[in-house]
This record gives structure tokens, sequence and C-alpha cells, in this order.
């Protein structure tokens, strides 16, 4: 039976016409399955339909099927609000066609809803999803990409896929809840690849199905990977580092603290994050992490910074300074300042970069941009 609107345990759902919809959050966003129409003739130029729900393109959406192949297809916005999508379908004018709903994504987002599907001599909005065009587009873009490699200096990207997060707080991404210690905020899953810009081809490095692995970065000489790994039956994240051919891999940090968001310093130490403060987020359940230093072996640690809330990816700058992003909490918004700072190697000189006199947007992964004196950043709500 179609759903009257949210399902328990999820947001409000909004944009559906009439008293019910497709909405496959029951039993939130875990199960999985497909919903597929009878067969019918399509007989307008266009698809109009209401979608919402997860952005996971192939695993939540809306496929037309034309002899059991997908030509058209949608997906949700990561939004629970509806809103109006169309396909232009008159190159198939004339054909049967099936319509699937699909649901198989069973993490964050692991749902679609949909509504109001019609044929119209109209268009509710800007056509799109077809799957030969997106293919074509695609092609044009890797030879276009293909070219510019040799100007790029390298034709390998590192990077770590990871499980979707438990906690709608930016920095709630590792160990436990202060007031259950049995609510982890991570799940176990992980690998980190090697991506040939090439060829799209990706290679494992290291496959950790039953742990976690985060927060990459390359040596200088590019022969060794810097990491955060949670090893299989373990709870916290401890500083790695493994040859990029996958051999050699080895522990710096251990201990009963969460080591995250490491950075090579050109002096041969470490630069991270680190949950050995021992301070707990003053508005909400979990533990802060600040930046600590050490030597390539895990010796001489010390902490950079006192600070009483979270301090994220440190970076360091072609001057040698470190950028990272500090979430400044005393006398002011609890969440309106989390803005870039900059310090020494050894925690001295701390002082702000860009933000801190006006809260808004957090800000945080900031790398600086080659030949400039420019940075770039990732934009988060706070």
């Amino acid at each position: 039976a179609p759903a009257r609107g949210p399902l328990p345990g999820q947001q409000r759902v909004h944009g559906f016409l009439g008293k019910g919809l497709v909405n496959t959050f029951l039993g939130r966003d875990g199960p999985k399955g497909t919903l597929t129409s009878p067969e019918f003739a399509i007989e307008r130029r266009y698809v109009n339909f209401l979608i919402g729900g997860g952005a996971h393109e192939g695993e939540t959406c809306m496929d037309l099927l034309v002899d059991g192949k997908v030509v058209r297809t949608a997906a949700g916005r990561d939004n629970e609000e509806l809103r109006w999508s169309t396909w232009d379908v008159g190159d198939l004018k004339g054909r049967k066609a099936r319509i699937r709903i699909v649901d198989d994504h069973s993490g964050g987002w692991g749902h679609i809803n949909v509504d109001h599907i019609v044929q119209s001599d109209k268009a509710r909005a800007k056509p799109g999803g077809d799957v030969a065009e997106r293919r074509r587009r695609e092609e044009a873009e890797r030879e276009a990409l293909a070219e510019r490699i040799g100007e790029l200096g390298f034709d390998e990207i590192v990077f770590a896929v990871r499980q979707d997060g438990k906690d709608g707080h930016w920095y709630a991404n590792f160990s436990n809840w202060s007031s259950n210690p049995k609510r982890y905020l991570y799940s176990d899953g992980g690998r980190l690849c090697r991506l040939d810009i090439k060829t799209g081809e990706a290679k494992t490095v290291l496959d950790a199905p039953a742990g976690g692995v985060r927060d990459p970065q390359v040596h200088y000489d590019g022969k060794k990977i810097l990491f955060s790994y949670r090893e299989p039956g373990r709870h916290f994240y401890h500083l790695h580092e493994i040859n990029t051919d996958g051999t050699g891999l080895r522990r710096i940090t251990d201990g009963p603290y969460d080591d995250i968001e490491p950075a090579y310093l050109p002096d041969g130490g470490i630069v991270f994050c680190s949950s050995r403060c021992h301070r707990m987020v003053n508005c909400w359940h979990v533990r802060v992490a600040v930046i600590y230093r050490c030597d390539a072996d895990g010796s001489n640690m010390r902490p950079l910074s006192c600070n009483i809330e979270q301090d994220n990816t440190p970076w360091v700058l072609p001057d040698g300074r470190v950028i990272y992003q500090r979430w400044e909490y005393i006398d002011r918004s609890q969440v309106r300042f989390h803005h870039l700072w900059t310090m020494n190697p050894d925690g001295t000189g701390q002082m702000v970069y860009f933000g801190n006199m006006h809260g808004s947007t957090l800000y945080m992964d900031a790398k600086p941009i080659p030949g400039t004196k420019k940075v770039v950043a990732s934009f988060s709500p706070g």
C-alpha cells in the first residue's frame, strides 16, 4: 500500500500530491528492494514525476526500462522534499516500457520517494536522465581529461572508502557517545585505494571489511601513505603507514585514543588530531580531538593545541605553517565559528587565517593551490 507521508523515524516528507506516495523508508534505511510497473506504451513526449530521498545514482533511483535496458534514470537529492523531474522520451514514442523504482542502498539516505508519474506533452522541469547522452558526455570528459593528464604531473589518486556516519554532526565520526558507551559513531567496512586517472581503474591497497580506513596522505617521496586505521576488532583509530603497493603496513600510534587526520611535516614529523586531550564536546555527547604532533615512529608525542573544542584537518602550507580548522567556543556562539587558523609546526604563532570575524559556515579540509597564495576548502553546515 502507498505510504501516507513520513514513516517511523523519518524526517518530514512533503511535495507529494494527494494522499499517498512510494516511500521506501519502511524499516528505515536498511532494507532494499525494487518495484516494477506493468508494461505500458510511451505515447507522449515527456514523462513528468515527483522524486525525493537519496541521491545515490543507480541505487536510490527511478529507471525507465525499454527492452530490459535502462534508458532514463533519476535519483533524489538527499532531501525528503519531492520535486518535479522530467524525461524527454520523444525518441522512444511508440515503444513499450516499464518503470522500475530501486532501493539498493542501506546507508545514509538509503531510500527513495516517488509520486505522480505522468506522461505529458509539456515538461514540468528541465529534461534529464538520458543514460546514453550521459555516457557520451562522460566519455567526452574522459577524453578531455586524458589530454590534460600529461600537464598534471601525476597519474594516480589515493583515496579512502568509508561508511556513512551515524551522527549528523560533522565532528562526530569517531569513538562513542559519553552517555552511551555502546553507541559507536562509525561502522565497519573500509578500503584504502589507488585510482589510475588515465584508465579509471581503482586498486585496493588495504581492505578492511571489519575495520575502518580514513584520512590518507601520500608522502613527499610518493612511496608511502599515511592514514588513520581502525584495525578489525578494535574501537580506536590509530596512525598507520603503508607502502603504495600495499606492503609494509605498520602502526605508528596506539592506546585508548583516536588519532585521525594526519599529515606529514617537512621535518619528518607528523601532525594529526587526537582525543588524547580527554575532553568532551560541551554541547553534545562525543569526544574532542585537538592537534598533536609526533616523530615518524610515534615517539616524542605532544599537543600543539589546548583548544576546548575540535581542531580538524591540519595540512602544511608552502611556507611551512600548518593550516587547520579551529572551533572557537569561549564567549562566542557555540555553532557559528568553525574557521581556518594557522600555526607553526611547533605549535607557536597560532592565528586566524580566514573567517573568524564573521560567524557562518564551517571551513575545513583546506589545501594550498600550487603556484598561488590561495587555498581550497570544504564548506559545510556547522
